[in-house]
């Protein structure tokens, strides 16, 4: 049996780039940052994984209009791995990614990051943390150990 299916929730690196295939096909690239703490030596450490996740059409757009660097989102996809010849010295290259099916914010983003009058007018009149949502139980539920692990 073969099991393809990854959840990572990560904050985007840099800015998502978008290109469009030669019949039109939105593609946007971005890169999430992945930090996880950890022990070592009775030391608390910190390492970062990269990972480049590609999301396709209509969501890829979306993501590239509402998404920007900083921002921690969630992603589910598939791993898939590119493969090419280096023209310089024609070796074989290849690239491990994750290929989006679906993503989702997972952090509410306030007005007043606006900064507009109008903005902080409304966030001084809105609660200071919002309800929680159906992506924040999402990303929860992914911390909480599973049975049988540490």
């Amino acid at each position: 049996m073969n099991i393809n299916d990854v959840k990572i929730v990560g904050n985007l690196v840099k800015e998502p780039e978008v290109r469009y295939t030669p019949k039109g096909t939105p593609v946007a690239n971005i890169s999430l940052g992945i930090n996880e703490t950890y022990m070592a030596d009775d030391e608390k450490r910190k390492t970062t994984t990269f990972v480049d996740v590609q999301v396709w059409g209509a969501s890829a757009e979306n993501l590239a209009k509402l998404v920007r660097k900083g921002q921690e989102i969630f992603v589910e996809g598939a791993l898939r791995q590119e493969v090419w010849d280096d023209r310089e010295t024609g070796k074989n290259r290849s690239k491990l990614f994750l290929k989006a099916d679906s993503w989702q914010f997972t952090q509410y983003k306030r007005q007043e990051d606006n900064n507009t009058p109008e903005a902080s007018a409304s966030a001084a009149a809105a609660p200071s943390s919002p309800p929680p949502t159906r992506n924040q139980e999402i990303v929860e539920n992914l911390k909480k150990p599973k049975r049988g692990t540490k």
